[in-house]
């Protein structure tokens, strides 16, 4: 057996010189230290590997053991290596513990020989050095495990401004049931943002395969494109943030092309060596908690509150009363059909042609229609701030829940030619003259505003504004407002009629859905519609123009929330009076300083006195706190711009010096796993005018890799991480009542119902003779399949189709075979996106069906 540390050797050479020590003697004290020395490298081994095992983590030597196993990153593949690598890992631990238990019983043979053989002072010698040299020797055992397991899991230690383990206090709303346990509650404290971190697998490699593509297609089109000073149309299509519908892929780039294949291989070798051993940002009760909301979806609903910030919880059949309840206003809802939706979305495609064709184009306006638009979807939020601080949440009537209406028109037929129409008329809010973008804004006002020893002061709030706003109105004050500035802007030469009858055509397709029943909003605007705050802000101007007096000293408001100065109250009550008589749907309510005299507004506290104005930092008693949690899969960079904005907030409203203002933000950041003591951090690469490379976070240490790696390609990149989802993606959805497929019988839908599913790659499976297909569809996915069929069941009407020809090759004397379908990616709803994951797919199968030209085509995309 040899020494570990032969460093001893020497020395007890001299002592058998100096004592004539026997042979057979010295060989015993040699097995005795070379016993304590193999007993003290495997307790600091068991050591090492015990920390492994609690942090699920593996040593190289176990991990290639299974560097040879293909298919890594399938999910059910990657489980069972897992399982296979956590029992050799405690198979090492057992077989250490018995080499270990071996030493010892030697040591202890070893010792009672050489209590017999040396004198008293000889073996204490031998003894006392032999401590000392184990001592040393688990030092440095010590150290370089603690090397290798620092390698092994990355940032144990988090930045001194986090405290990695906290637990927030209890900050969601749960509301008429009593099934949310305290796990589920563990988790739902954690708030809708914190985002729960992922093992590296095979989607995230394709991640990172597809954004490399999509920045290389982007760069090499910006070389081939001539330098150009863009005009207003050129500038504002550019700026969409519409995808085009057709893809060309760019000429190589042969200066180019050896850095974008080299940034590519680095990438990918960076996250495929990331640490497959996934360590949790949840606990063990906060992840046994979001396990048991998912699997009651199904009852529960989950929203965030109004204006809290944190969960609200409640059952299905509540939230399905409180909407009945809603829709029932007669006054603002009504009942209606598909066939109204499907003609006020066509009236709308044919008005956005007629008149947009002249000014941007065919390629211009076809971004703008929205040939299969999803029917807008209704949804509330629970207003928590008006439930009563002593209400018996888990008895509640519906009847007293407050929510706010919100009607979600993403993808909806008015959503694109709304974002053109507020691109176009936000100019004008320029010139509303109590309008206020931010706090900024109503603190230089308040400032700069000389105020009389004299003056009072309250704030105004329009109630239920967008639904009680005038549409023709609105429109009416939008355009008088274009005509007296319409020097001033650049409508890209639209008329006033022209411009009406897009504001009246986008503004009349408002008809939604909820629980697959369609309504249409009579009356009011639908807070959710992109257009909806110009206008509601344009048209509180025309009102305010015909009720303000001479008497007001300050007036600004922030969408409808007002804060007004006068010299006297009386002169404030009178503008509340003028207020509320133009238009009988608009009223507004007043609230008045408190006992102190503070006024909040916004997130501001203003006080004034004796002509002297004074401002704190303010929180709404109804806010829980929340921001992005120190645990969080998020960048740690994210977590430092949260921080140090709260606290540069805070300082440009009241400086430093407020103690009451320092200790709520204390709080607040404590409750959220962080301090004050905001270190400094590392930002991600963005060269000027760098192209965005979006790539998935996964930890800390492997961005700051990627950091790097991007730095050192000498390419014009703008690097962004992406955090994975966060629990208000996994368990809230605006469209929890609509069903999936709307087809009796449906032949696509069997365990899953995916024939409605948009942005999609898919793969087609034969069942007659097992071959595949594999496509891409933006539109809902029955339409693409359906198409398929016809092309199966008629292969000479469409005779270069690919099931035309697999029909005719195939199954020319048989039935028509039946398609099994499976969704590879969704919700891709860019189309350079989609078809580069359409690319990476057919590249990875080998699908039978697709033709030759379609697999080049589409392998031109990564290649």
């Amino acid at each position: 057996m040899r020494l570990r540390d032969g460093r001893i050797l020497q020395y007890l050479k001299g002592l058998q010189q100096q004592h004539q020590i026997s042979r057979p003697t010295f060989f015993v004290i040699l097995r005795y230290i070379a016993c304590h020395q193999l007993a003290t490298v495997f307790d600091e081994s068991i050591s090492f590997l015990c920390r492994c095992k609690s942090q699920h983590v593996y040593p190289k030597f176990i991990d290639s053991l299974f560097f040879s196993i293909p298919h890594q990153r399938n999910t059910a593949v990657r489980i069972q290596i897992e399982a296979l690598k956590s029992a050799v890992l405690s198979a090492c631990i057992a077989e250490r513990r018995k080499r270990k238990g071996h030493c010892i019983r030697e040591i202890v043979m070893a010792k009672e020989l050489l209590k017999r053989s040396l004198s008293r002072d000889l073996w204490k010698a031998v003894s006392l050095r032999n401590r000392q040299v184990c001592a040393e020797l688990r030092v440095s055992e010590r150290a370089s495990l603690k090397t290798k397991f620092s390698h092994l899991v990355p940032s144990i230690r988090p930045p001194p401004f986090i405290n990695a383990n906290t637990i927030p206090p209890k900050r969601c709303t749960v509301i008429g049931t009593n099934i949310v346990d305290a796990d589920m509650l563990s988790t739902l404290n954690l708030g809708p943002s914190f985002s729960v971190s992922q093992p590296v697998t095979q989607n995230t490699i394709d991640a990172v395969l597809c954004s490399v593509q999509k920045f290389a297609h982007e760069l090499r089109w910006r070389h081939h494109r001539e330098p150009t000073v863009l005009d207003r149309s050129a500038t504002l299509m550019s700026s969409m943030p519409f995808p085009k519908s057709n893809i060309s892929v760019p000429k190589p780039v042969p200066p180019l092309e050896p850095k974008i294949t080299a940034l590519q291989l680095n990438l990918l070798r960076i996250y495929n060596t990331a640490s497959k051993a996934h360590v949790s940002n949840m606990t063990v009760a906060e992840a046994r908690g979001l396990r048991k909301l998912i699997r009651v979806k199904d009852q529960l609903r989950y929203t965030v509150g109004d204006k809290c910030g944190g969960f609200v919880v409640m059952p299905k059949v509540m939230d399905k009363e409180l909407t009945r309840m809603a829709l029932s206003d007669a006054t603002v809802y009504e009942e209606t059909t598909r066939r109204t939706f499907d003609s006020l979305s066509q009236q709308l495609r044919t008005t956005i042609r007629s008149i947009l064709f002249s000014k941007m184009g065919v390629k211009g306006v076809a971004r703008l229609v929205v040939n299969s638009p999803v029917v807008p979807t209704y949804y509330s939020l629970t207003k928590t701030h008006k439930i009563g601080i002593n209400a018996d949440l888990e008895r509640i009537s519906v009847n007293d829940i407050k929510t706010r209406p919100i009607i979600s028109c993403c993808g909806g037929p008015t959503d694109r030619i709304s974002w053109l129409l507020v691109k176009l008329l936000s100019p004008l809010l320029k010139y509303v003259g109590a309008h206020i973008v931010n706090v900024e804004d109503f603190i230089a006002a308040v400032e700069g505003c000389q105020m009389p020893n004299s003056a009072s002061y309250v704030s105004f709030d329009a109630v239920s504004l967008y639904t009680n706003v005038d549409k023709e109105c609105a429109t009416k004050a939008v355009l008088e407002l274009l005509q007296e500035h319409h020097a001033d802007v650049n409508v890209l030469g639209l008329t006033m009629s022209e411009l009406e009858q897009l504001l009246l055509a986008t503004l009349a397709c408002n008809v939604f859905r909820f629980n697959n029943r369609f309504y249409v909003q009579k009356r009011g605007l639908a807070m959710g519609l992109r257009l909806a705050p110009l206008l509601a802000i344009v048209y509180l101007d025309r009102i305010e123009k015909m009720s303000l007096t001479a008497d007001i000293i300050l007036y600004r408001r922030y969408i409808d929330d007002v804060f007004a100065v006068g010299l006297t109250s009386s002169a404030l009550h009178n503008v509340l009076n003028n207020l509320n008589s133009h238009d009988p749907n608009i009223q507004f309510t007043m609230e008045e300083p408190d006992a102190d005299g503070f006024l909040p507004f916004l997130n501001t506290k203003v006080r004034i006195e004796n002509g002297s104005k004074e401002l704190n930092w303010y929180k709404k008693p109804s806010s829980k706190n929340i921001i992005i949690h120190s645990r969080s899969a998020h960048p740690i960079y994210m977590k430092v711009n949260v921080v140090r904005n709260i606290m540069k907030t805070k300082e440009k409203i009241c400086g430093a010096a407020c103690t009451s203002c320092n200790e709520e933000i204390e709080r607040m950041l404590n409750e959220n796993g962080y301090n004050k003591n905001v270190a400094t951090t590392w930002y991600p690469f963005a060269s000027p005018d760098g192209i965005p490379l979006v790539l998935p976070f996964v930890d800390d240490r492997i961005s700051r890799e990627v950091n790097k790696t991007v730095r050192r390609s000498s390419l014009p990149i703008r690097l962004v991480f992406k955090p994975p989802p966060n629990l208000k993606d996994l368990l809230t959805s605006s469209r929890q009542y609509e069903e999936k497929c709307e087809t009796p019988d449906c032949r696509y839908c069997t365990d899953k119902k995916v024939c409605g599913l948009r942005g999609t790659v898919y793969l087609i499976t034969c069942r007659g003779c097992g071959q595949k297909y594999v496509g891409e569809t933006l539109r809902p996915l029955h339409k693409r399949l359906d198409e398929h069929r016809r092309a199966l069941h008629n292969p000479s009407s469409y005779p270069k189709n690919s099931f035309s020809r697999h029909r005719t090759l195939v199954h020319a004397q048989e039935r028509l075979p039946e398609l099994e379908v499976t969704i590879l990616h969704r919700f891709l709803m860019n189309p350079l996106e989609r078809k580069m994951m359409e690319a990476v797919e057919i590249k990875r199968r080998s699908p039978e069906i697709n033709n030759k030209e379609e697999q080049l085509e589409a392998l031109k995309l990564i290649s």
